[in-house]
């Protein structure tokens, strides 16, 4: 890959785009839904039920929606489903038509974007009472709350991990660092004994591209990238510190090397680990199976942190899923939410396809038969969740926020701006989508 190209990221519509979309539904769209809730639990009633995925998880979710029929004949459930390049371009256009389902997959980049338009339903109103999130960890619920509503329920947990192989860094002496290890100790001990043991391999791949690990480092210090009311929780020397610190790993040669840092575009295919050019990489715990699929083993430890007793950084992600403020059967979409979340027999049924079943009962029902890569992660994700900190959900435009910041950062790596250069320029990209930060 070209030094001034790009790395390809999953698809999002841009934000003029998907602004322009909704914006064009106004106020309308909010106080229409109020009227349209006219279900009468006694006469059939067809939801429409909509999300993005891949094969597994489309013939999971059909399996359980089976097993909802059988308890809820009246009920029937129309589906749709697509990868995720189309989605949000479909669901813009359907729901600025005035249609779109009643229940929906969201992006944790675009629910306050929906949330803002008055295109979601609360899902504390009384028309949800049959939805119970009482067997859910809390960090979860939160996660999906905007203003004191809830949007969402989560469909699946995951966090923020390095990914290492085991073997290496048991090789060089380090085995699988513990919760409090640090900065230093990456820099001074641990990446410098990888060098040594497996010298044709950068210790990490370089990550300093990727704003979620920029939130994990401010989150280390009791600061986010957005705020609760989508303002900027940091400041321009703040990235420049993190970015200051990158560089030097980098520097030292514990970070892949510029080429091959901007060659990574996501994918498993283009993984450096993967590639067998570094021995660990960050990523989201929900992506272990593809690891053990093209790699072999993996192990999940936390990031260093600055000192032995400061937070961890990490924060509860989930997948999920929302209901239309329009729609006209919230009772209905409340009974099928509450089904998947809190069902034994649909966990079974939906198993890991979402990531870790939220409902903590299921979860430890079916942790038992995992395969190893997914036992591995439910150990890292159980065993950390009571340290999360809060991750506030981030303004209409942080998808494209993402984007220029592993743009600049390429910036960075290959020399064409200075740190303290590239962090302002960055923080000019960041101020217009929060123009009060």
């Amino acid at each position: 890959m070209s030094a001034t190209r790009r790395p390809p990221t999953p698809f999002s519509p841009s934000r003029r785009r998907l602004l322009a979309s909704l914006g064009a539904l106004g106020l309308g769209a909010a106080s229409a839904g109020c009227a349209l809730d006219k279900a009468v639990a006694d006469d059939p009633v067809t939801l429409g039920f909509q999300w993005w995925g891949p094969d597994d998880r489309n013939l999971a979710t059909a399996k359980a929606l089976r097993l909802f029929k059988s308890r809820h004949p009246k009920v029937t459930v129309e589906t749709s489903f697509t990868g995720y390049d189309a989605y949000f371009q479909r669901l813009a256009t359907q729901v600025a038509a005035g249609g779109g389902p009643d229940i929906l997959q969201m992006d944790y980049y675009q629910m306050r974007a929906y949330a803002d338009y008055g295109l979601l339903a609360d899902l504390g109103g009384p028309e949800f009472s049959a939805l119970s999130l009482d067997q859910v960890p809390t960090a979860y619920v939160n996660a999906n709350r905007l203003g004191g509503k809830l949007y969402a329920v989560p469909t699946g947990l995951t966090t923020q991990a390095l990914f290492v192989d085991p073997t290496l860094w048991r090789k060089a002496g380090v085995g699988l660092p513990k919760k409090g290890w640090t900065w230093d100790d990456l820099l001074d001990d641990v990446g410098p004994a990888l060098k040594r043991a497996v010298p044709g391999r950068s210790p990490l791949t370089d990550f300093g591209g990727y704003s979620e690990c920029f939130n994990v480092w401010l989150a280390q210090r009791g600061k986010s990238i957005y705020q609760a009311d989508a303002s900027l929780g940091f400041t321009t020397a703040d990235l420049a510190g993190f970015w200051e610190l990158t560089s030097r790993l980098r520097d030292k040669g514990i970070f892949t090397p510029p080429p091959t840092t901007a060659s990574y575009d996501g994918s498993i295919e283009s993984s450096p680990l993967v590639r067998k050019l570094s021995t660990a990489e960050f990523k989201l715990t929900s992506s272990v199976t593809p690891y053990f699929e093209a790699y072999g083993e993996v192990a999940a430890v936390p990031f260093p942190t600055v000192s032995s007793g400061a937070p961890l950084g990490l924060t509860a992600g989930a997948g999920m899923m929302c209901v239309q403020r329009r729609s006209a059967h919230k009772r209905e979409a409340a009974l099928l939410l509450d089904f998947l979340l809190n069902d034994p027999q649909a966990g079974r049924a939906l198993g890991v396809v979402r990531g870790l079943p939220p409902n903590r009962p299921n979860l430890d029902r079916l942790a038992p038969g995992f395969t190893k890569g997914d036992r591995m992660v439910y150990e890292y994700v159980t065993s950390f969740e009571k340290d999360f900190a809060p991750s506030p959900l981030p303004p209409p435009g942080s998808d494209e926020d993402k984007l220029e910041f592993e743009g600049v950062y390429q910036d960075v790596i290959f020399g064409k701006q200075s740190v303290r250069a590239a962090a302002a320029h960055m923080m000019e990209k960041f101020h217009t989508t929060v123009p009060q930060g």
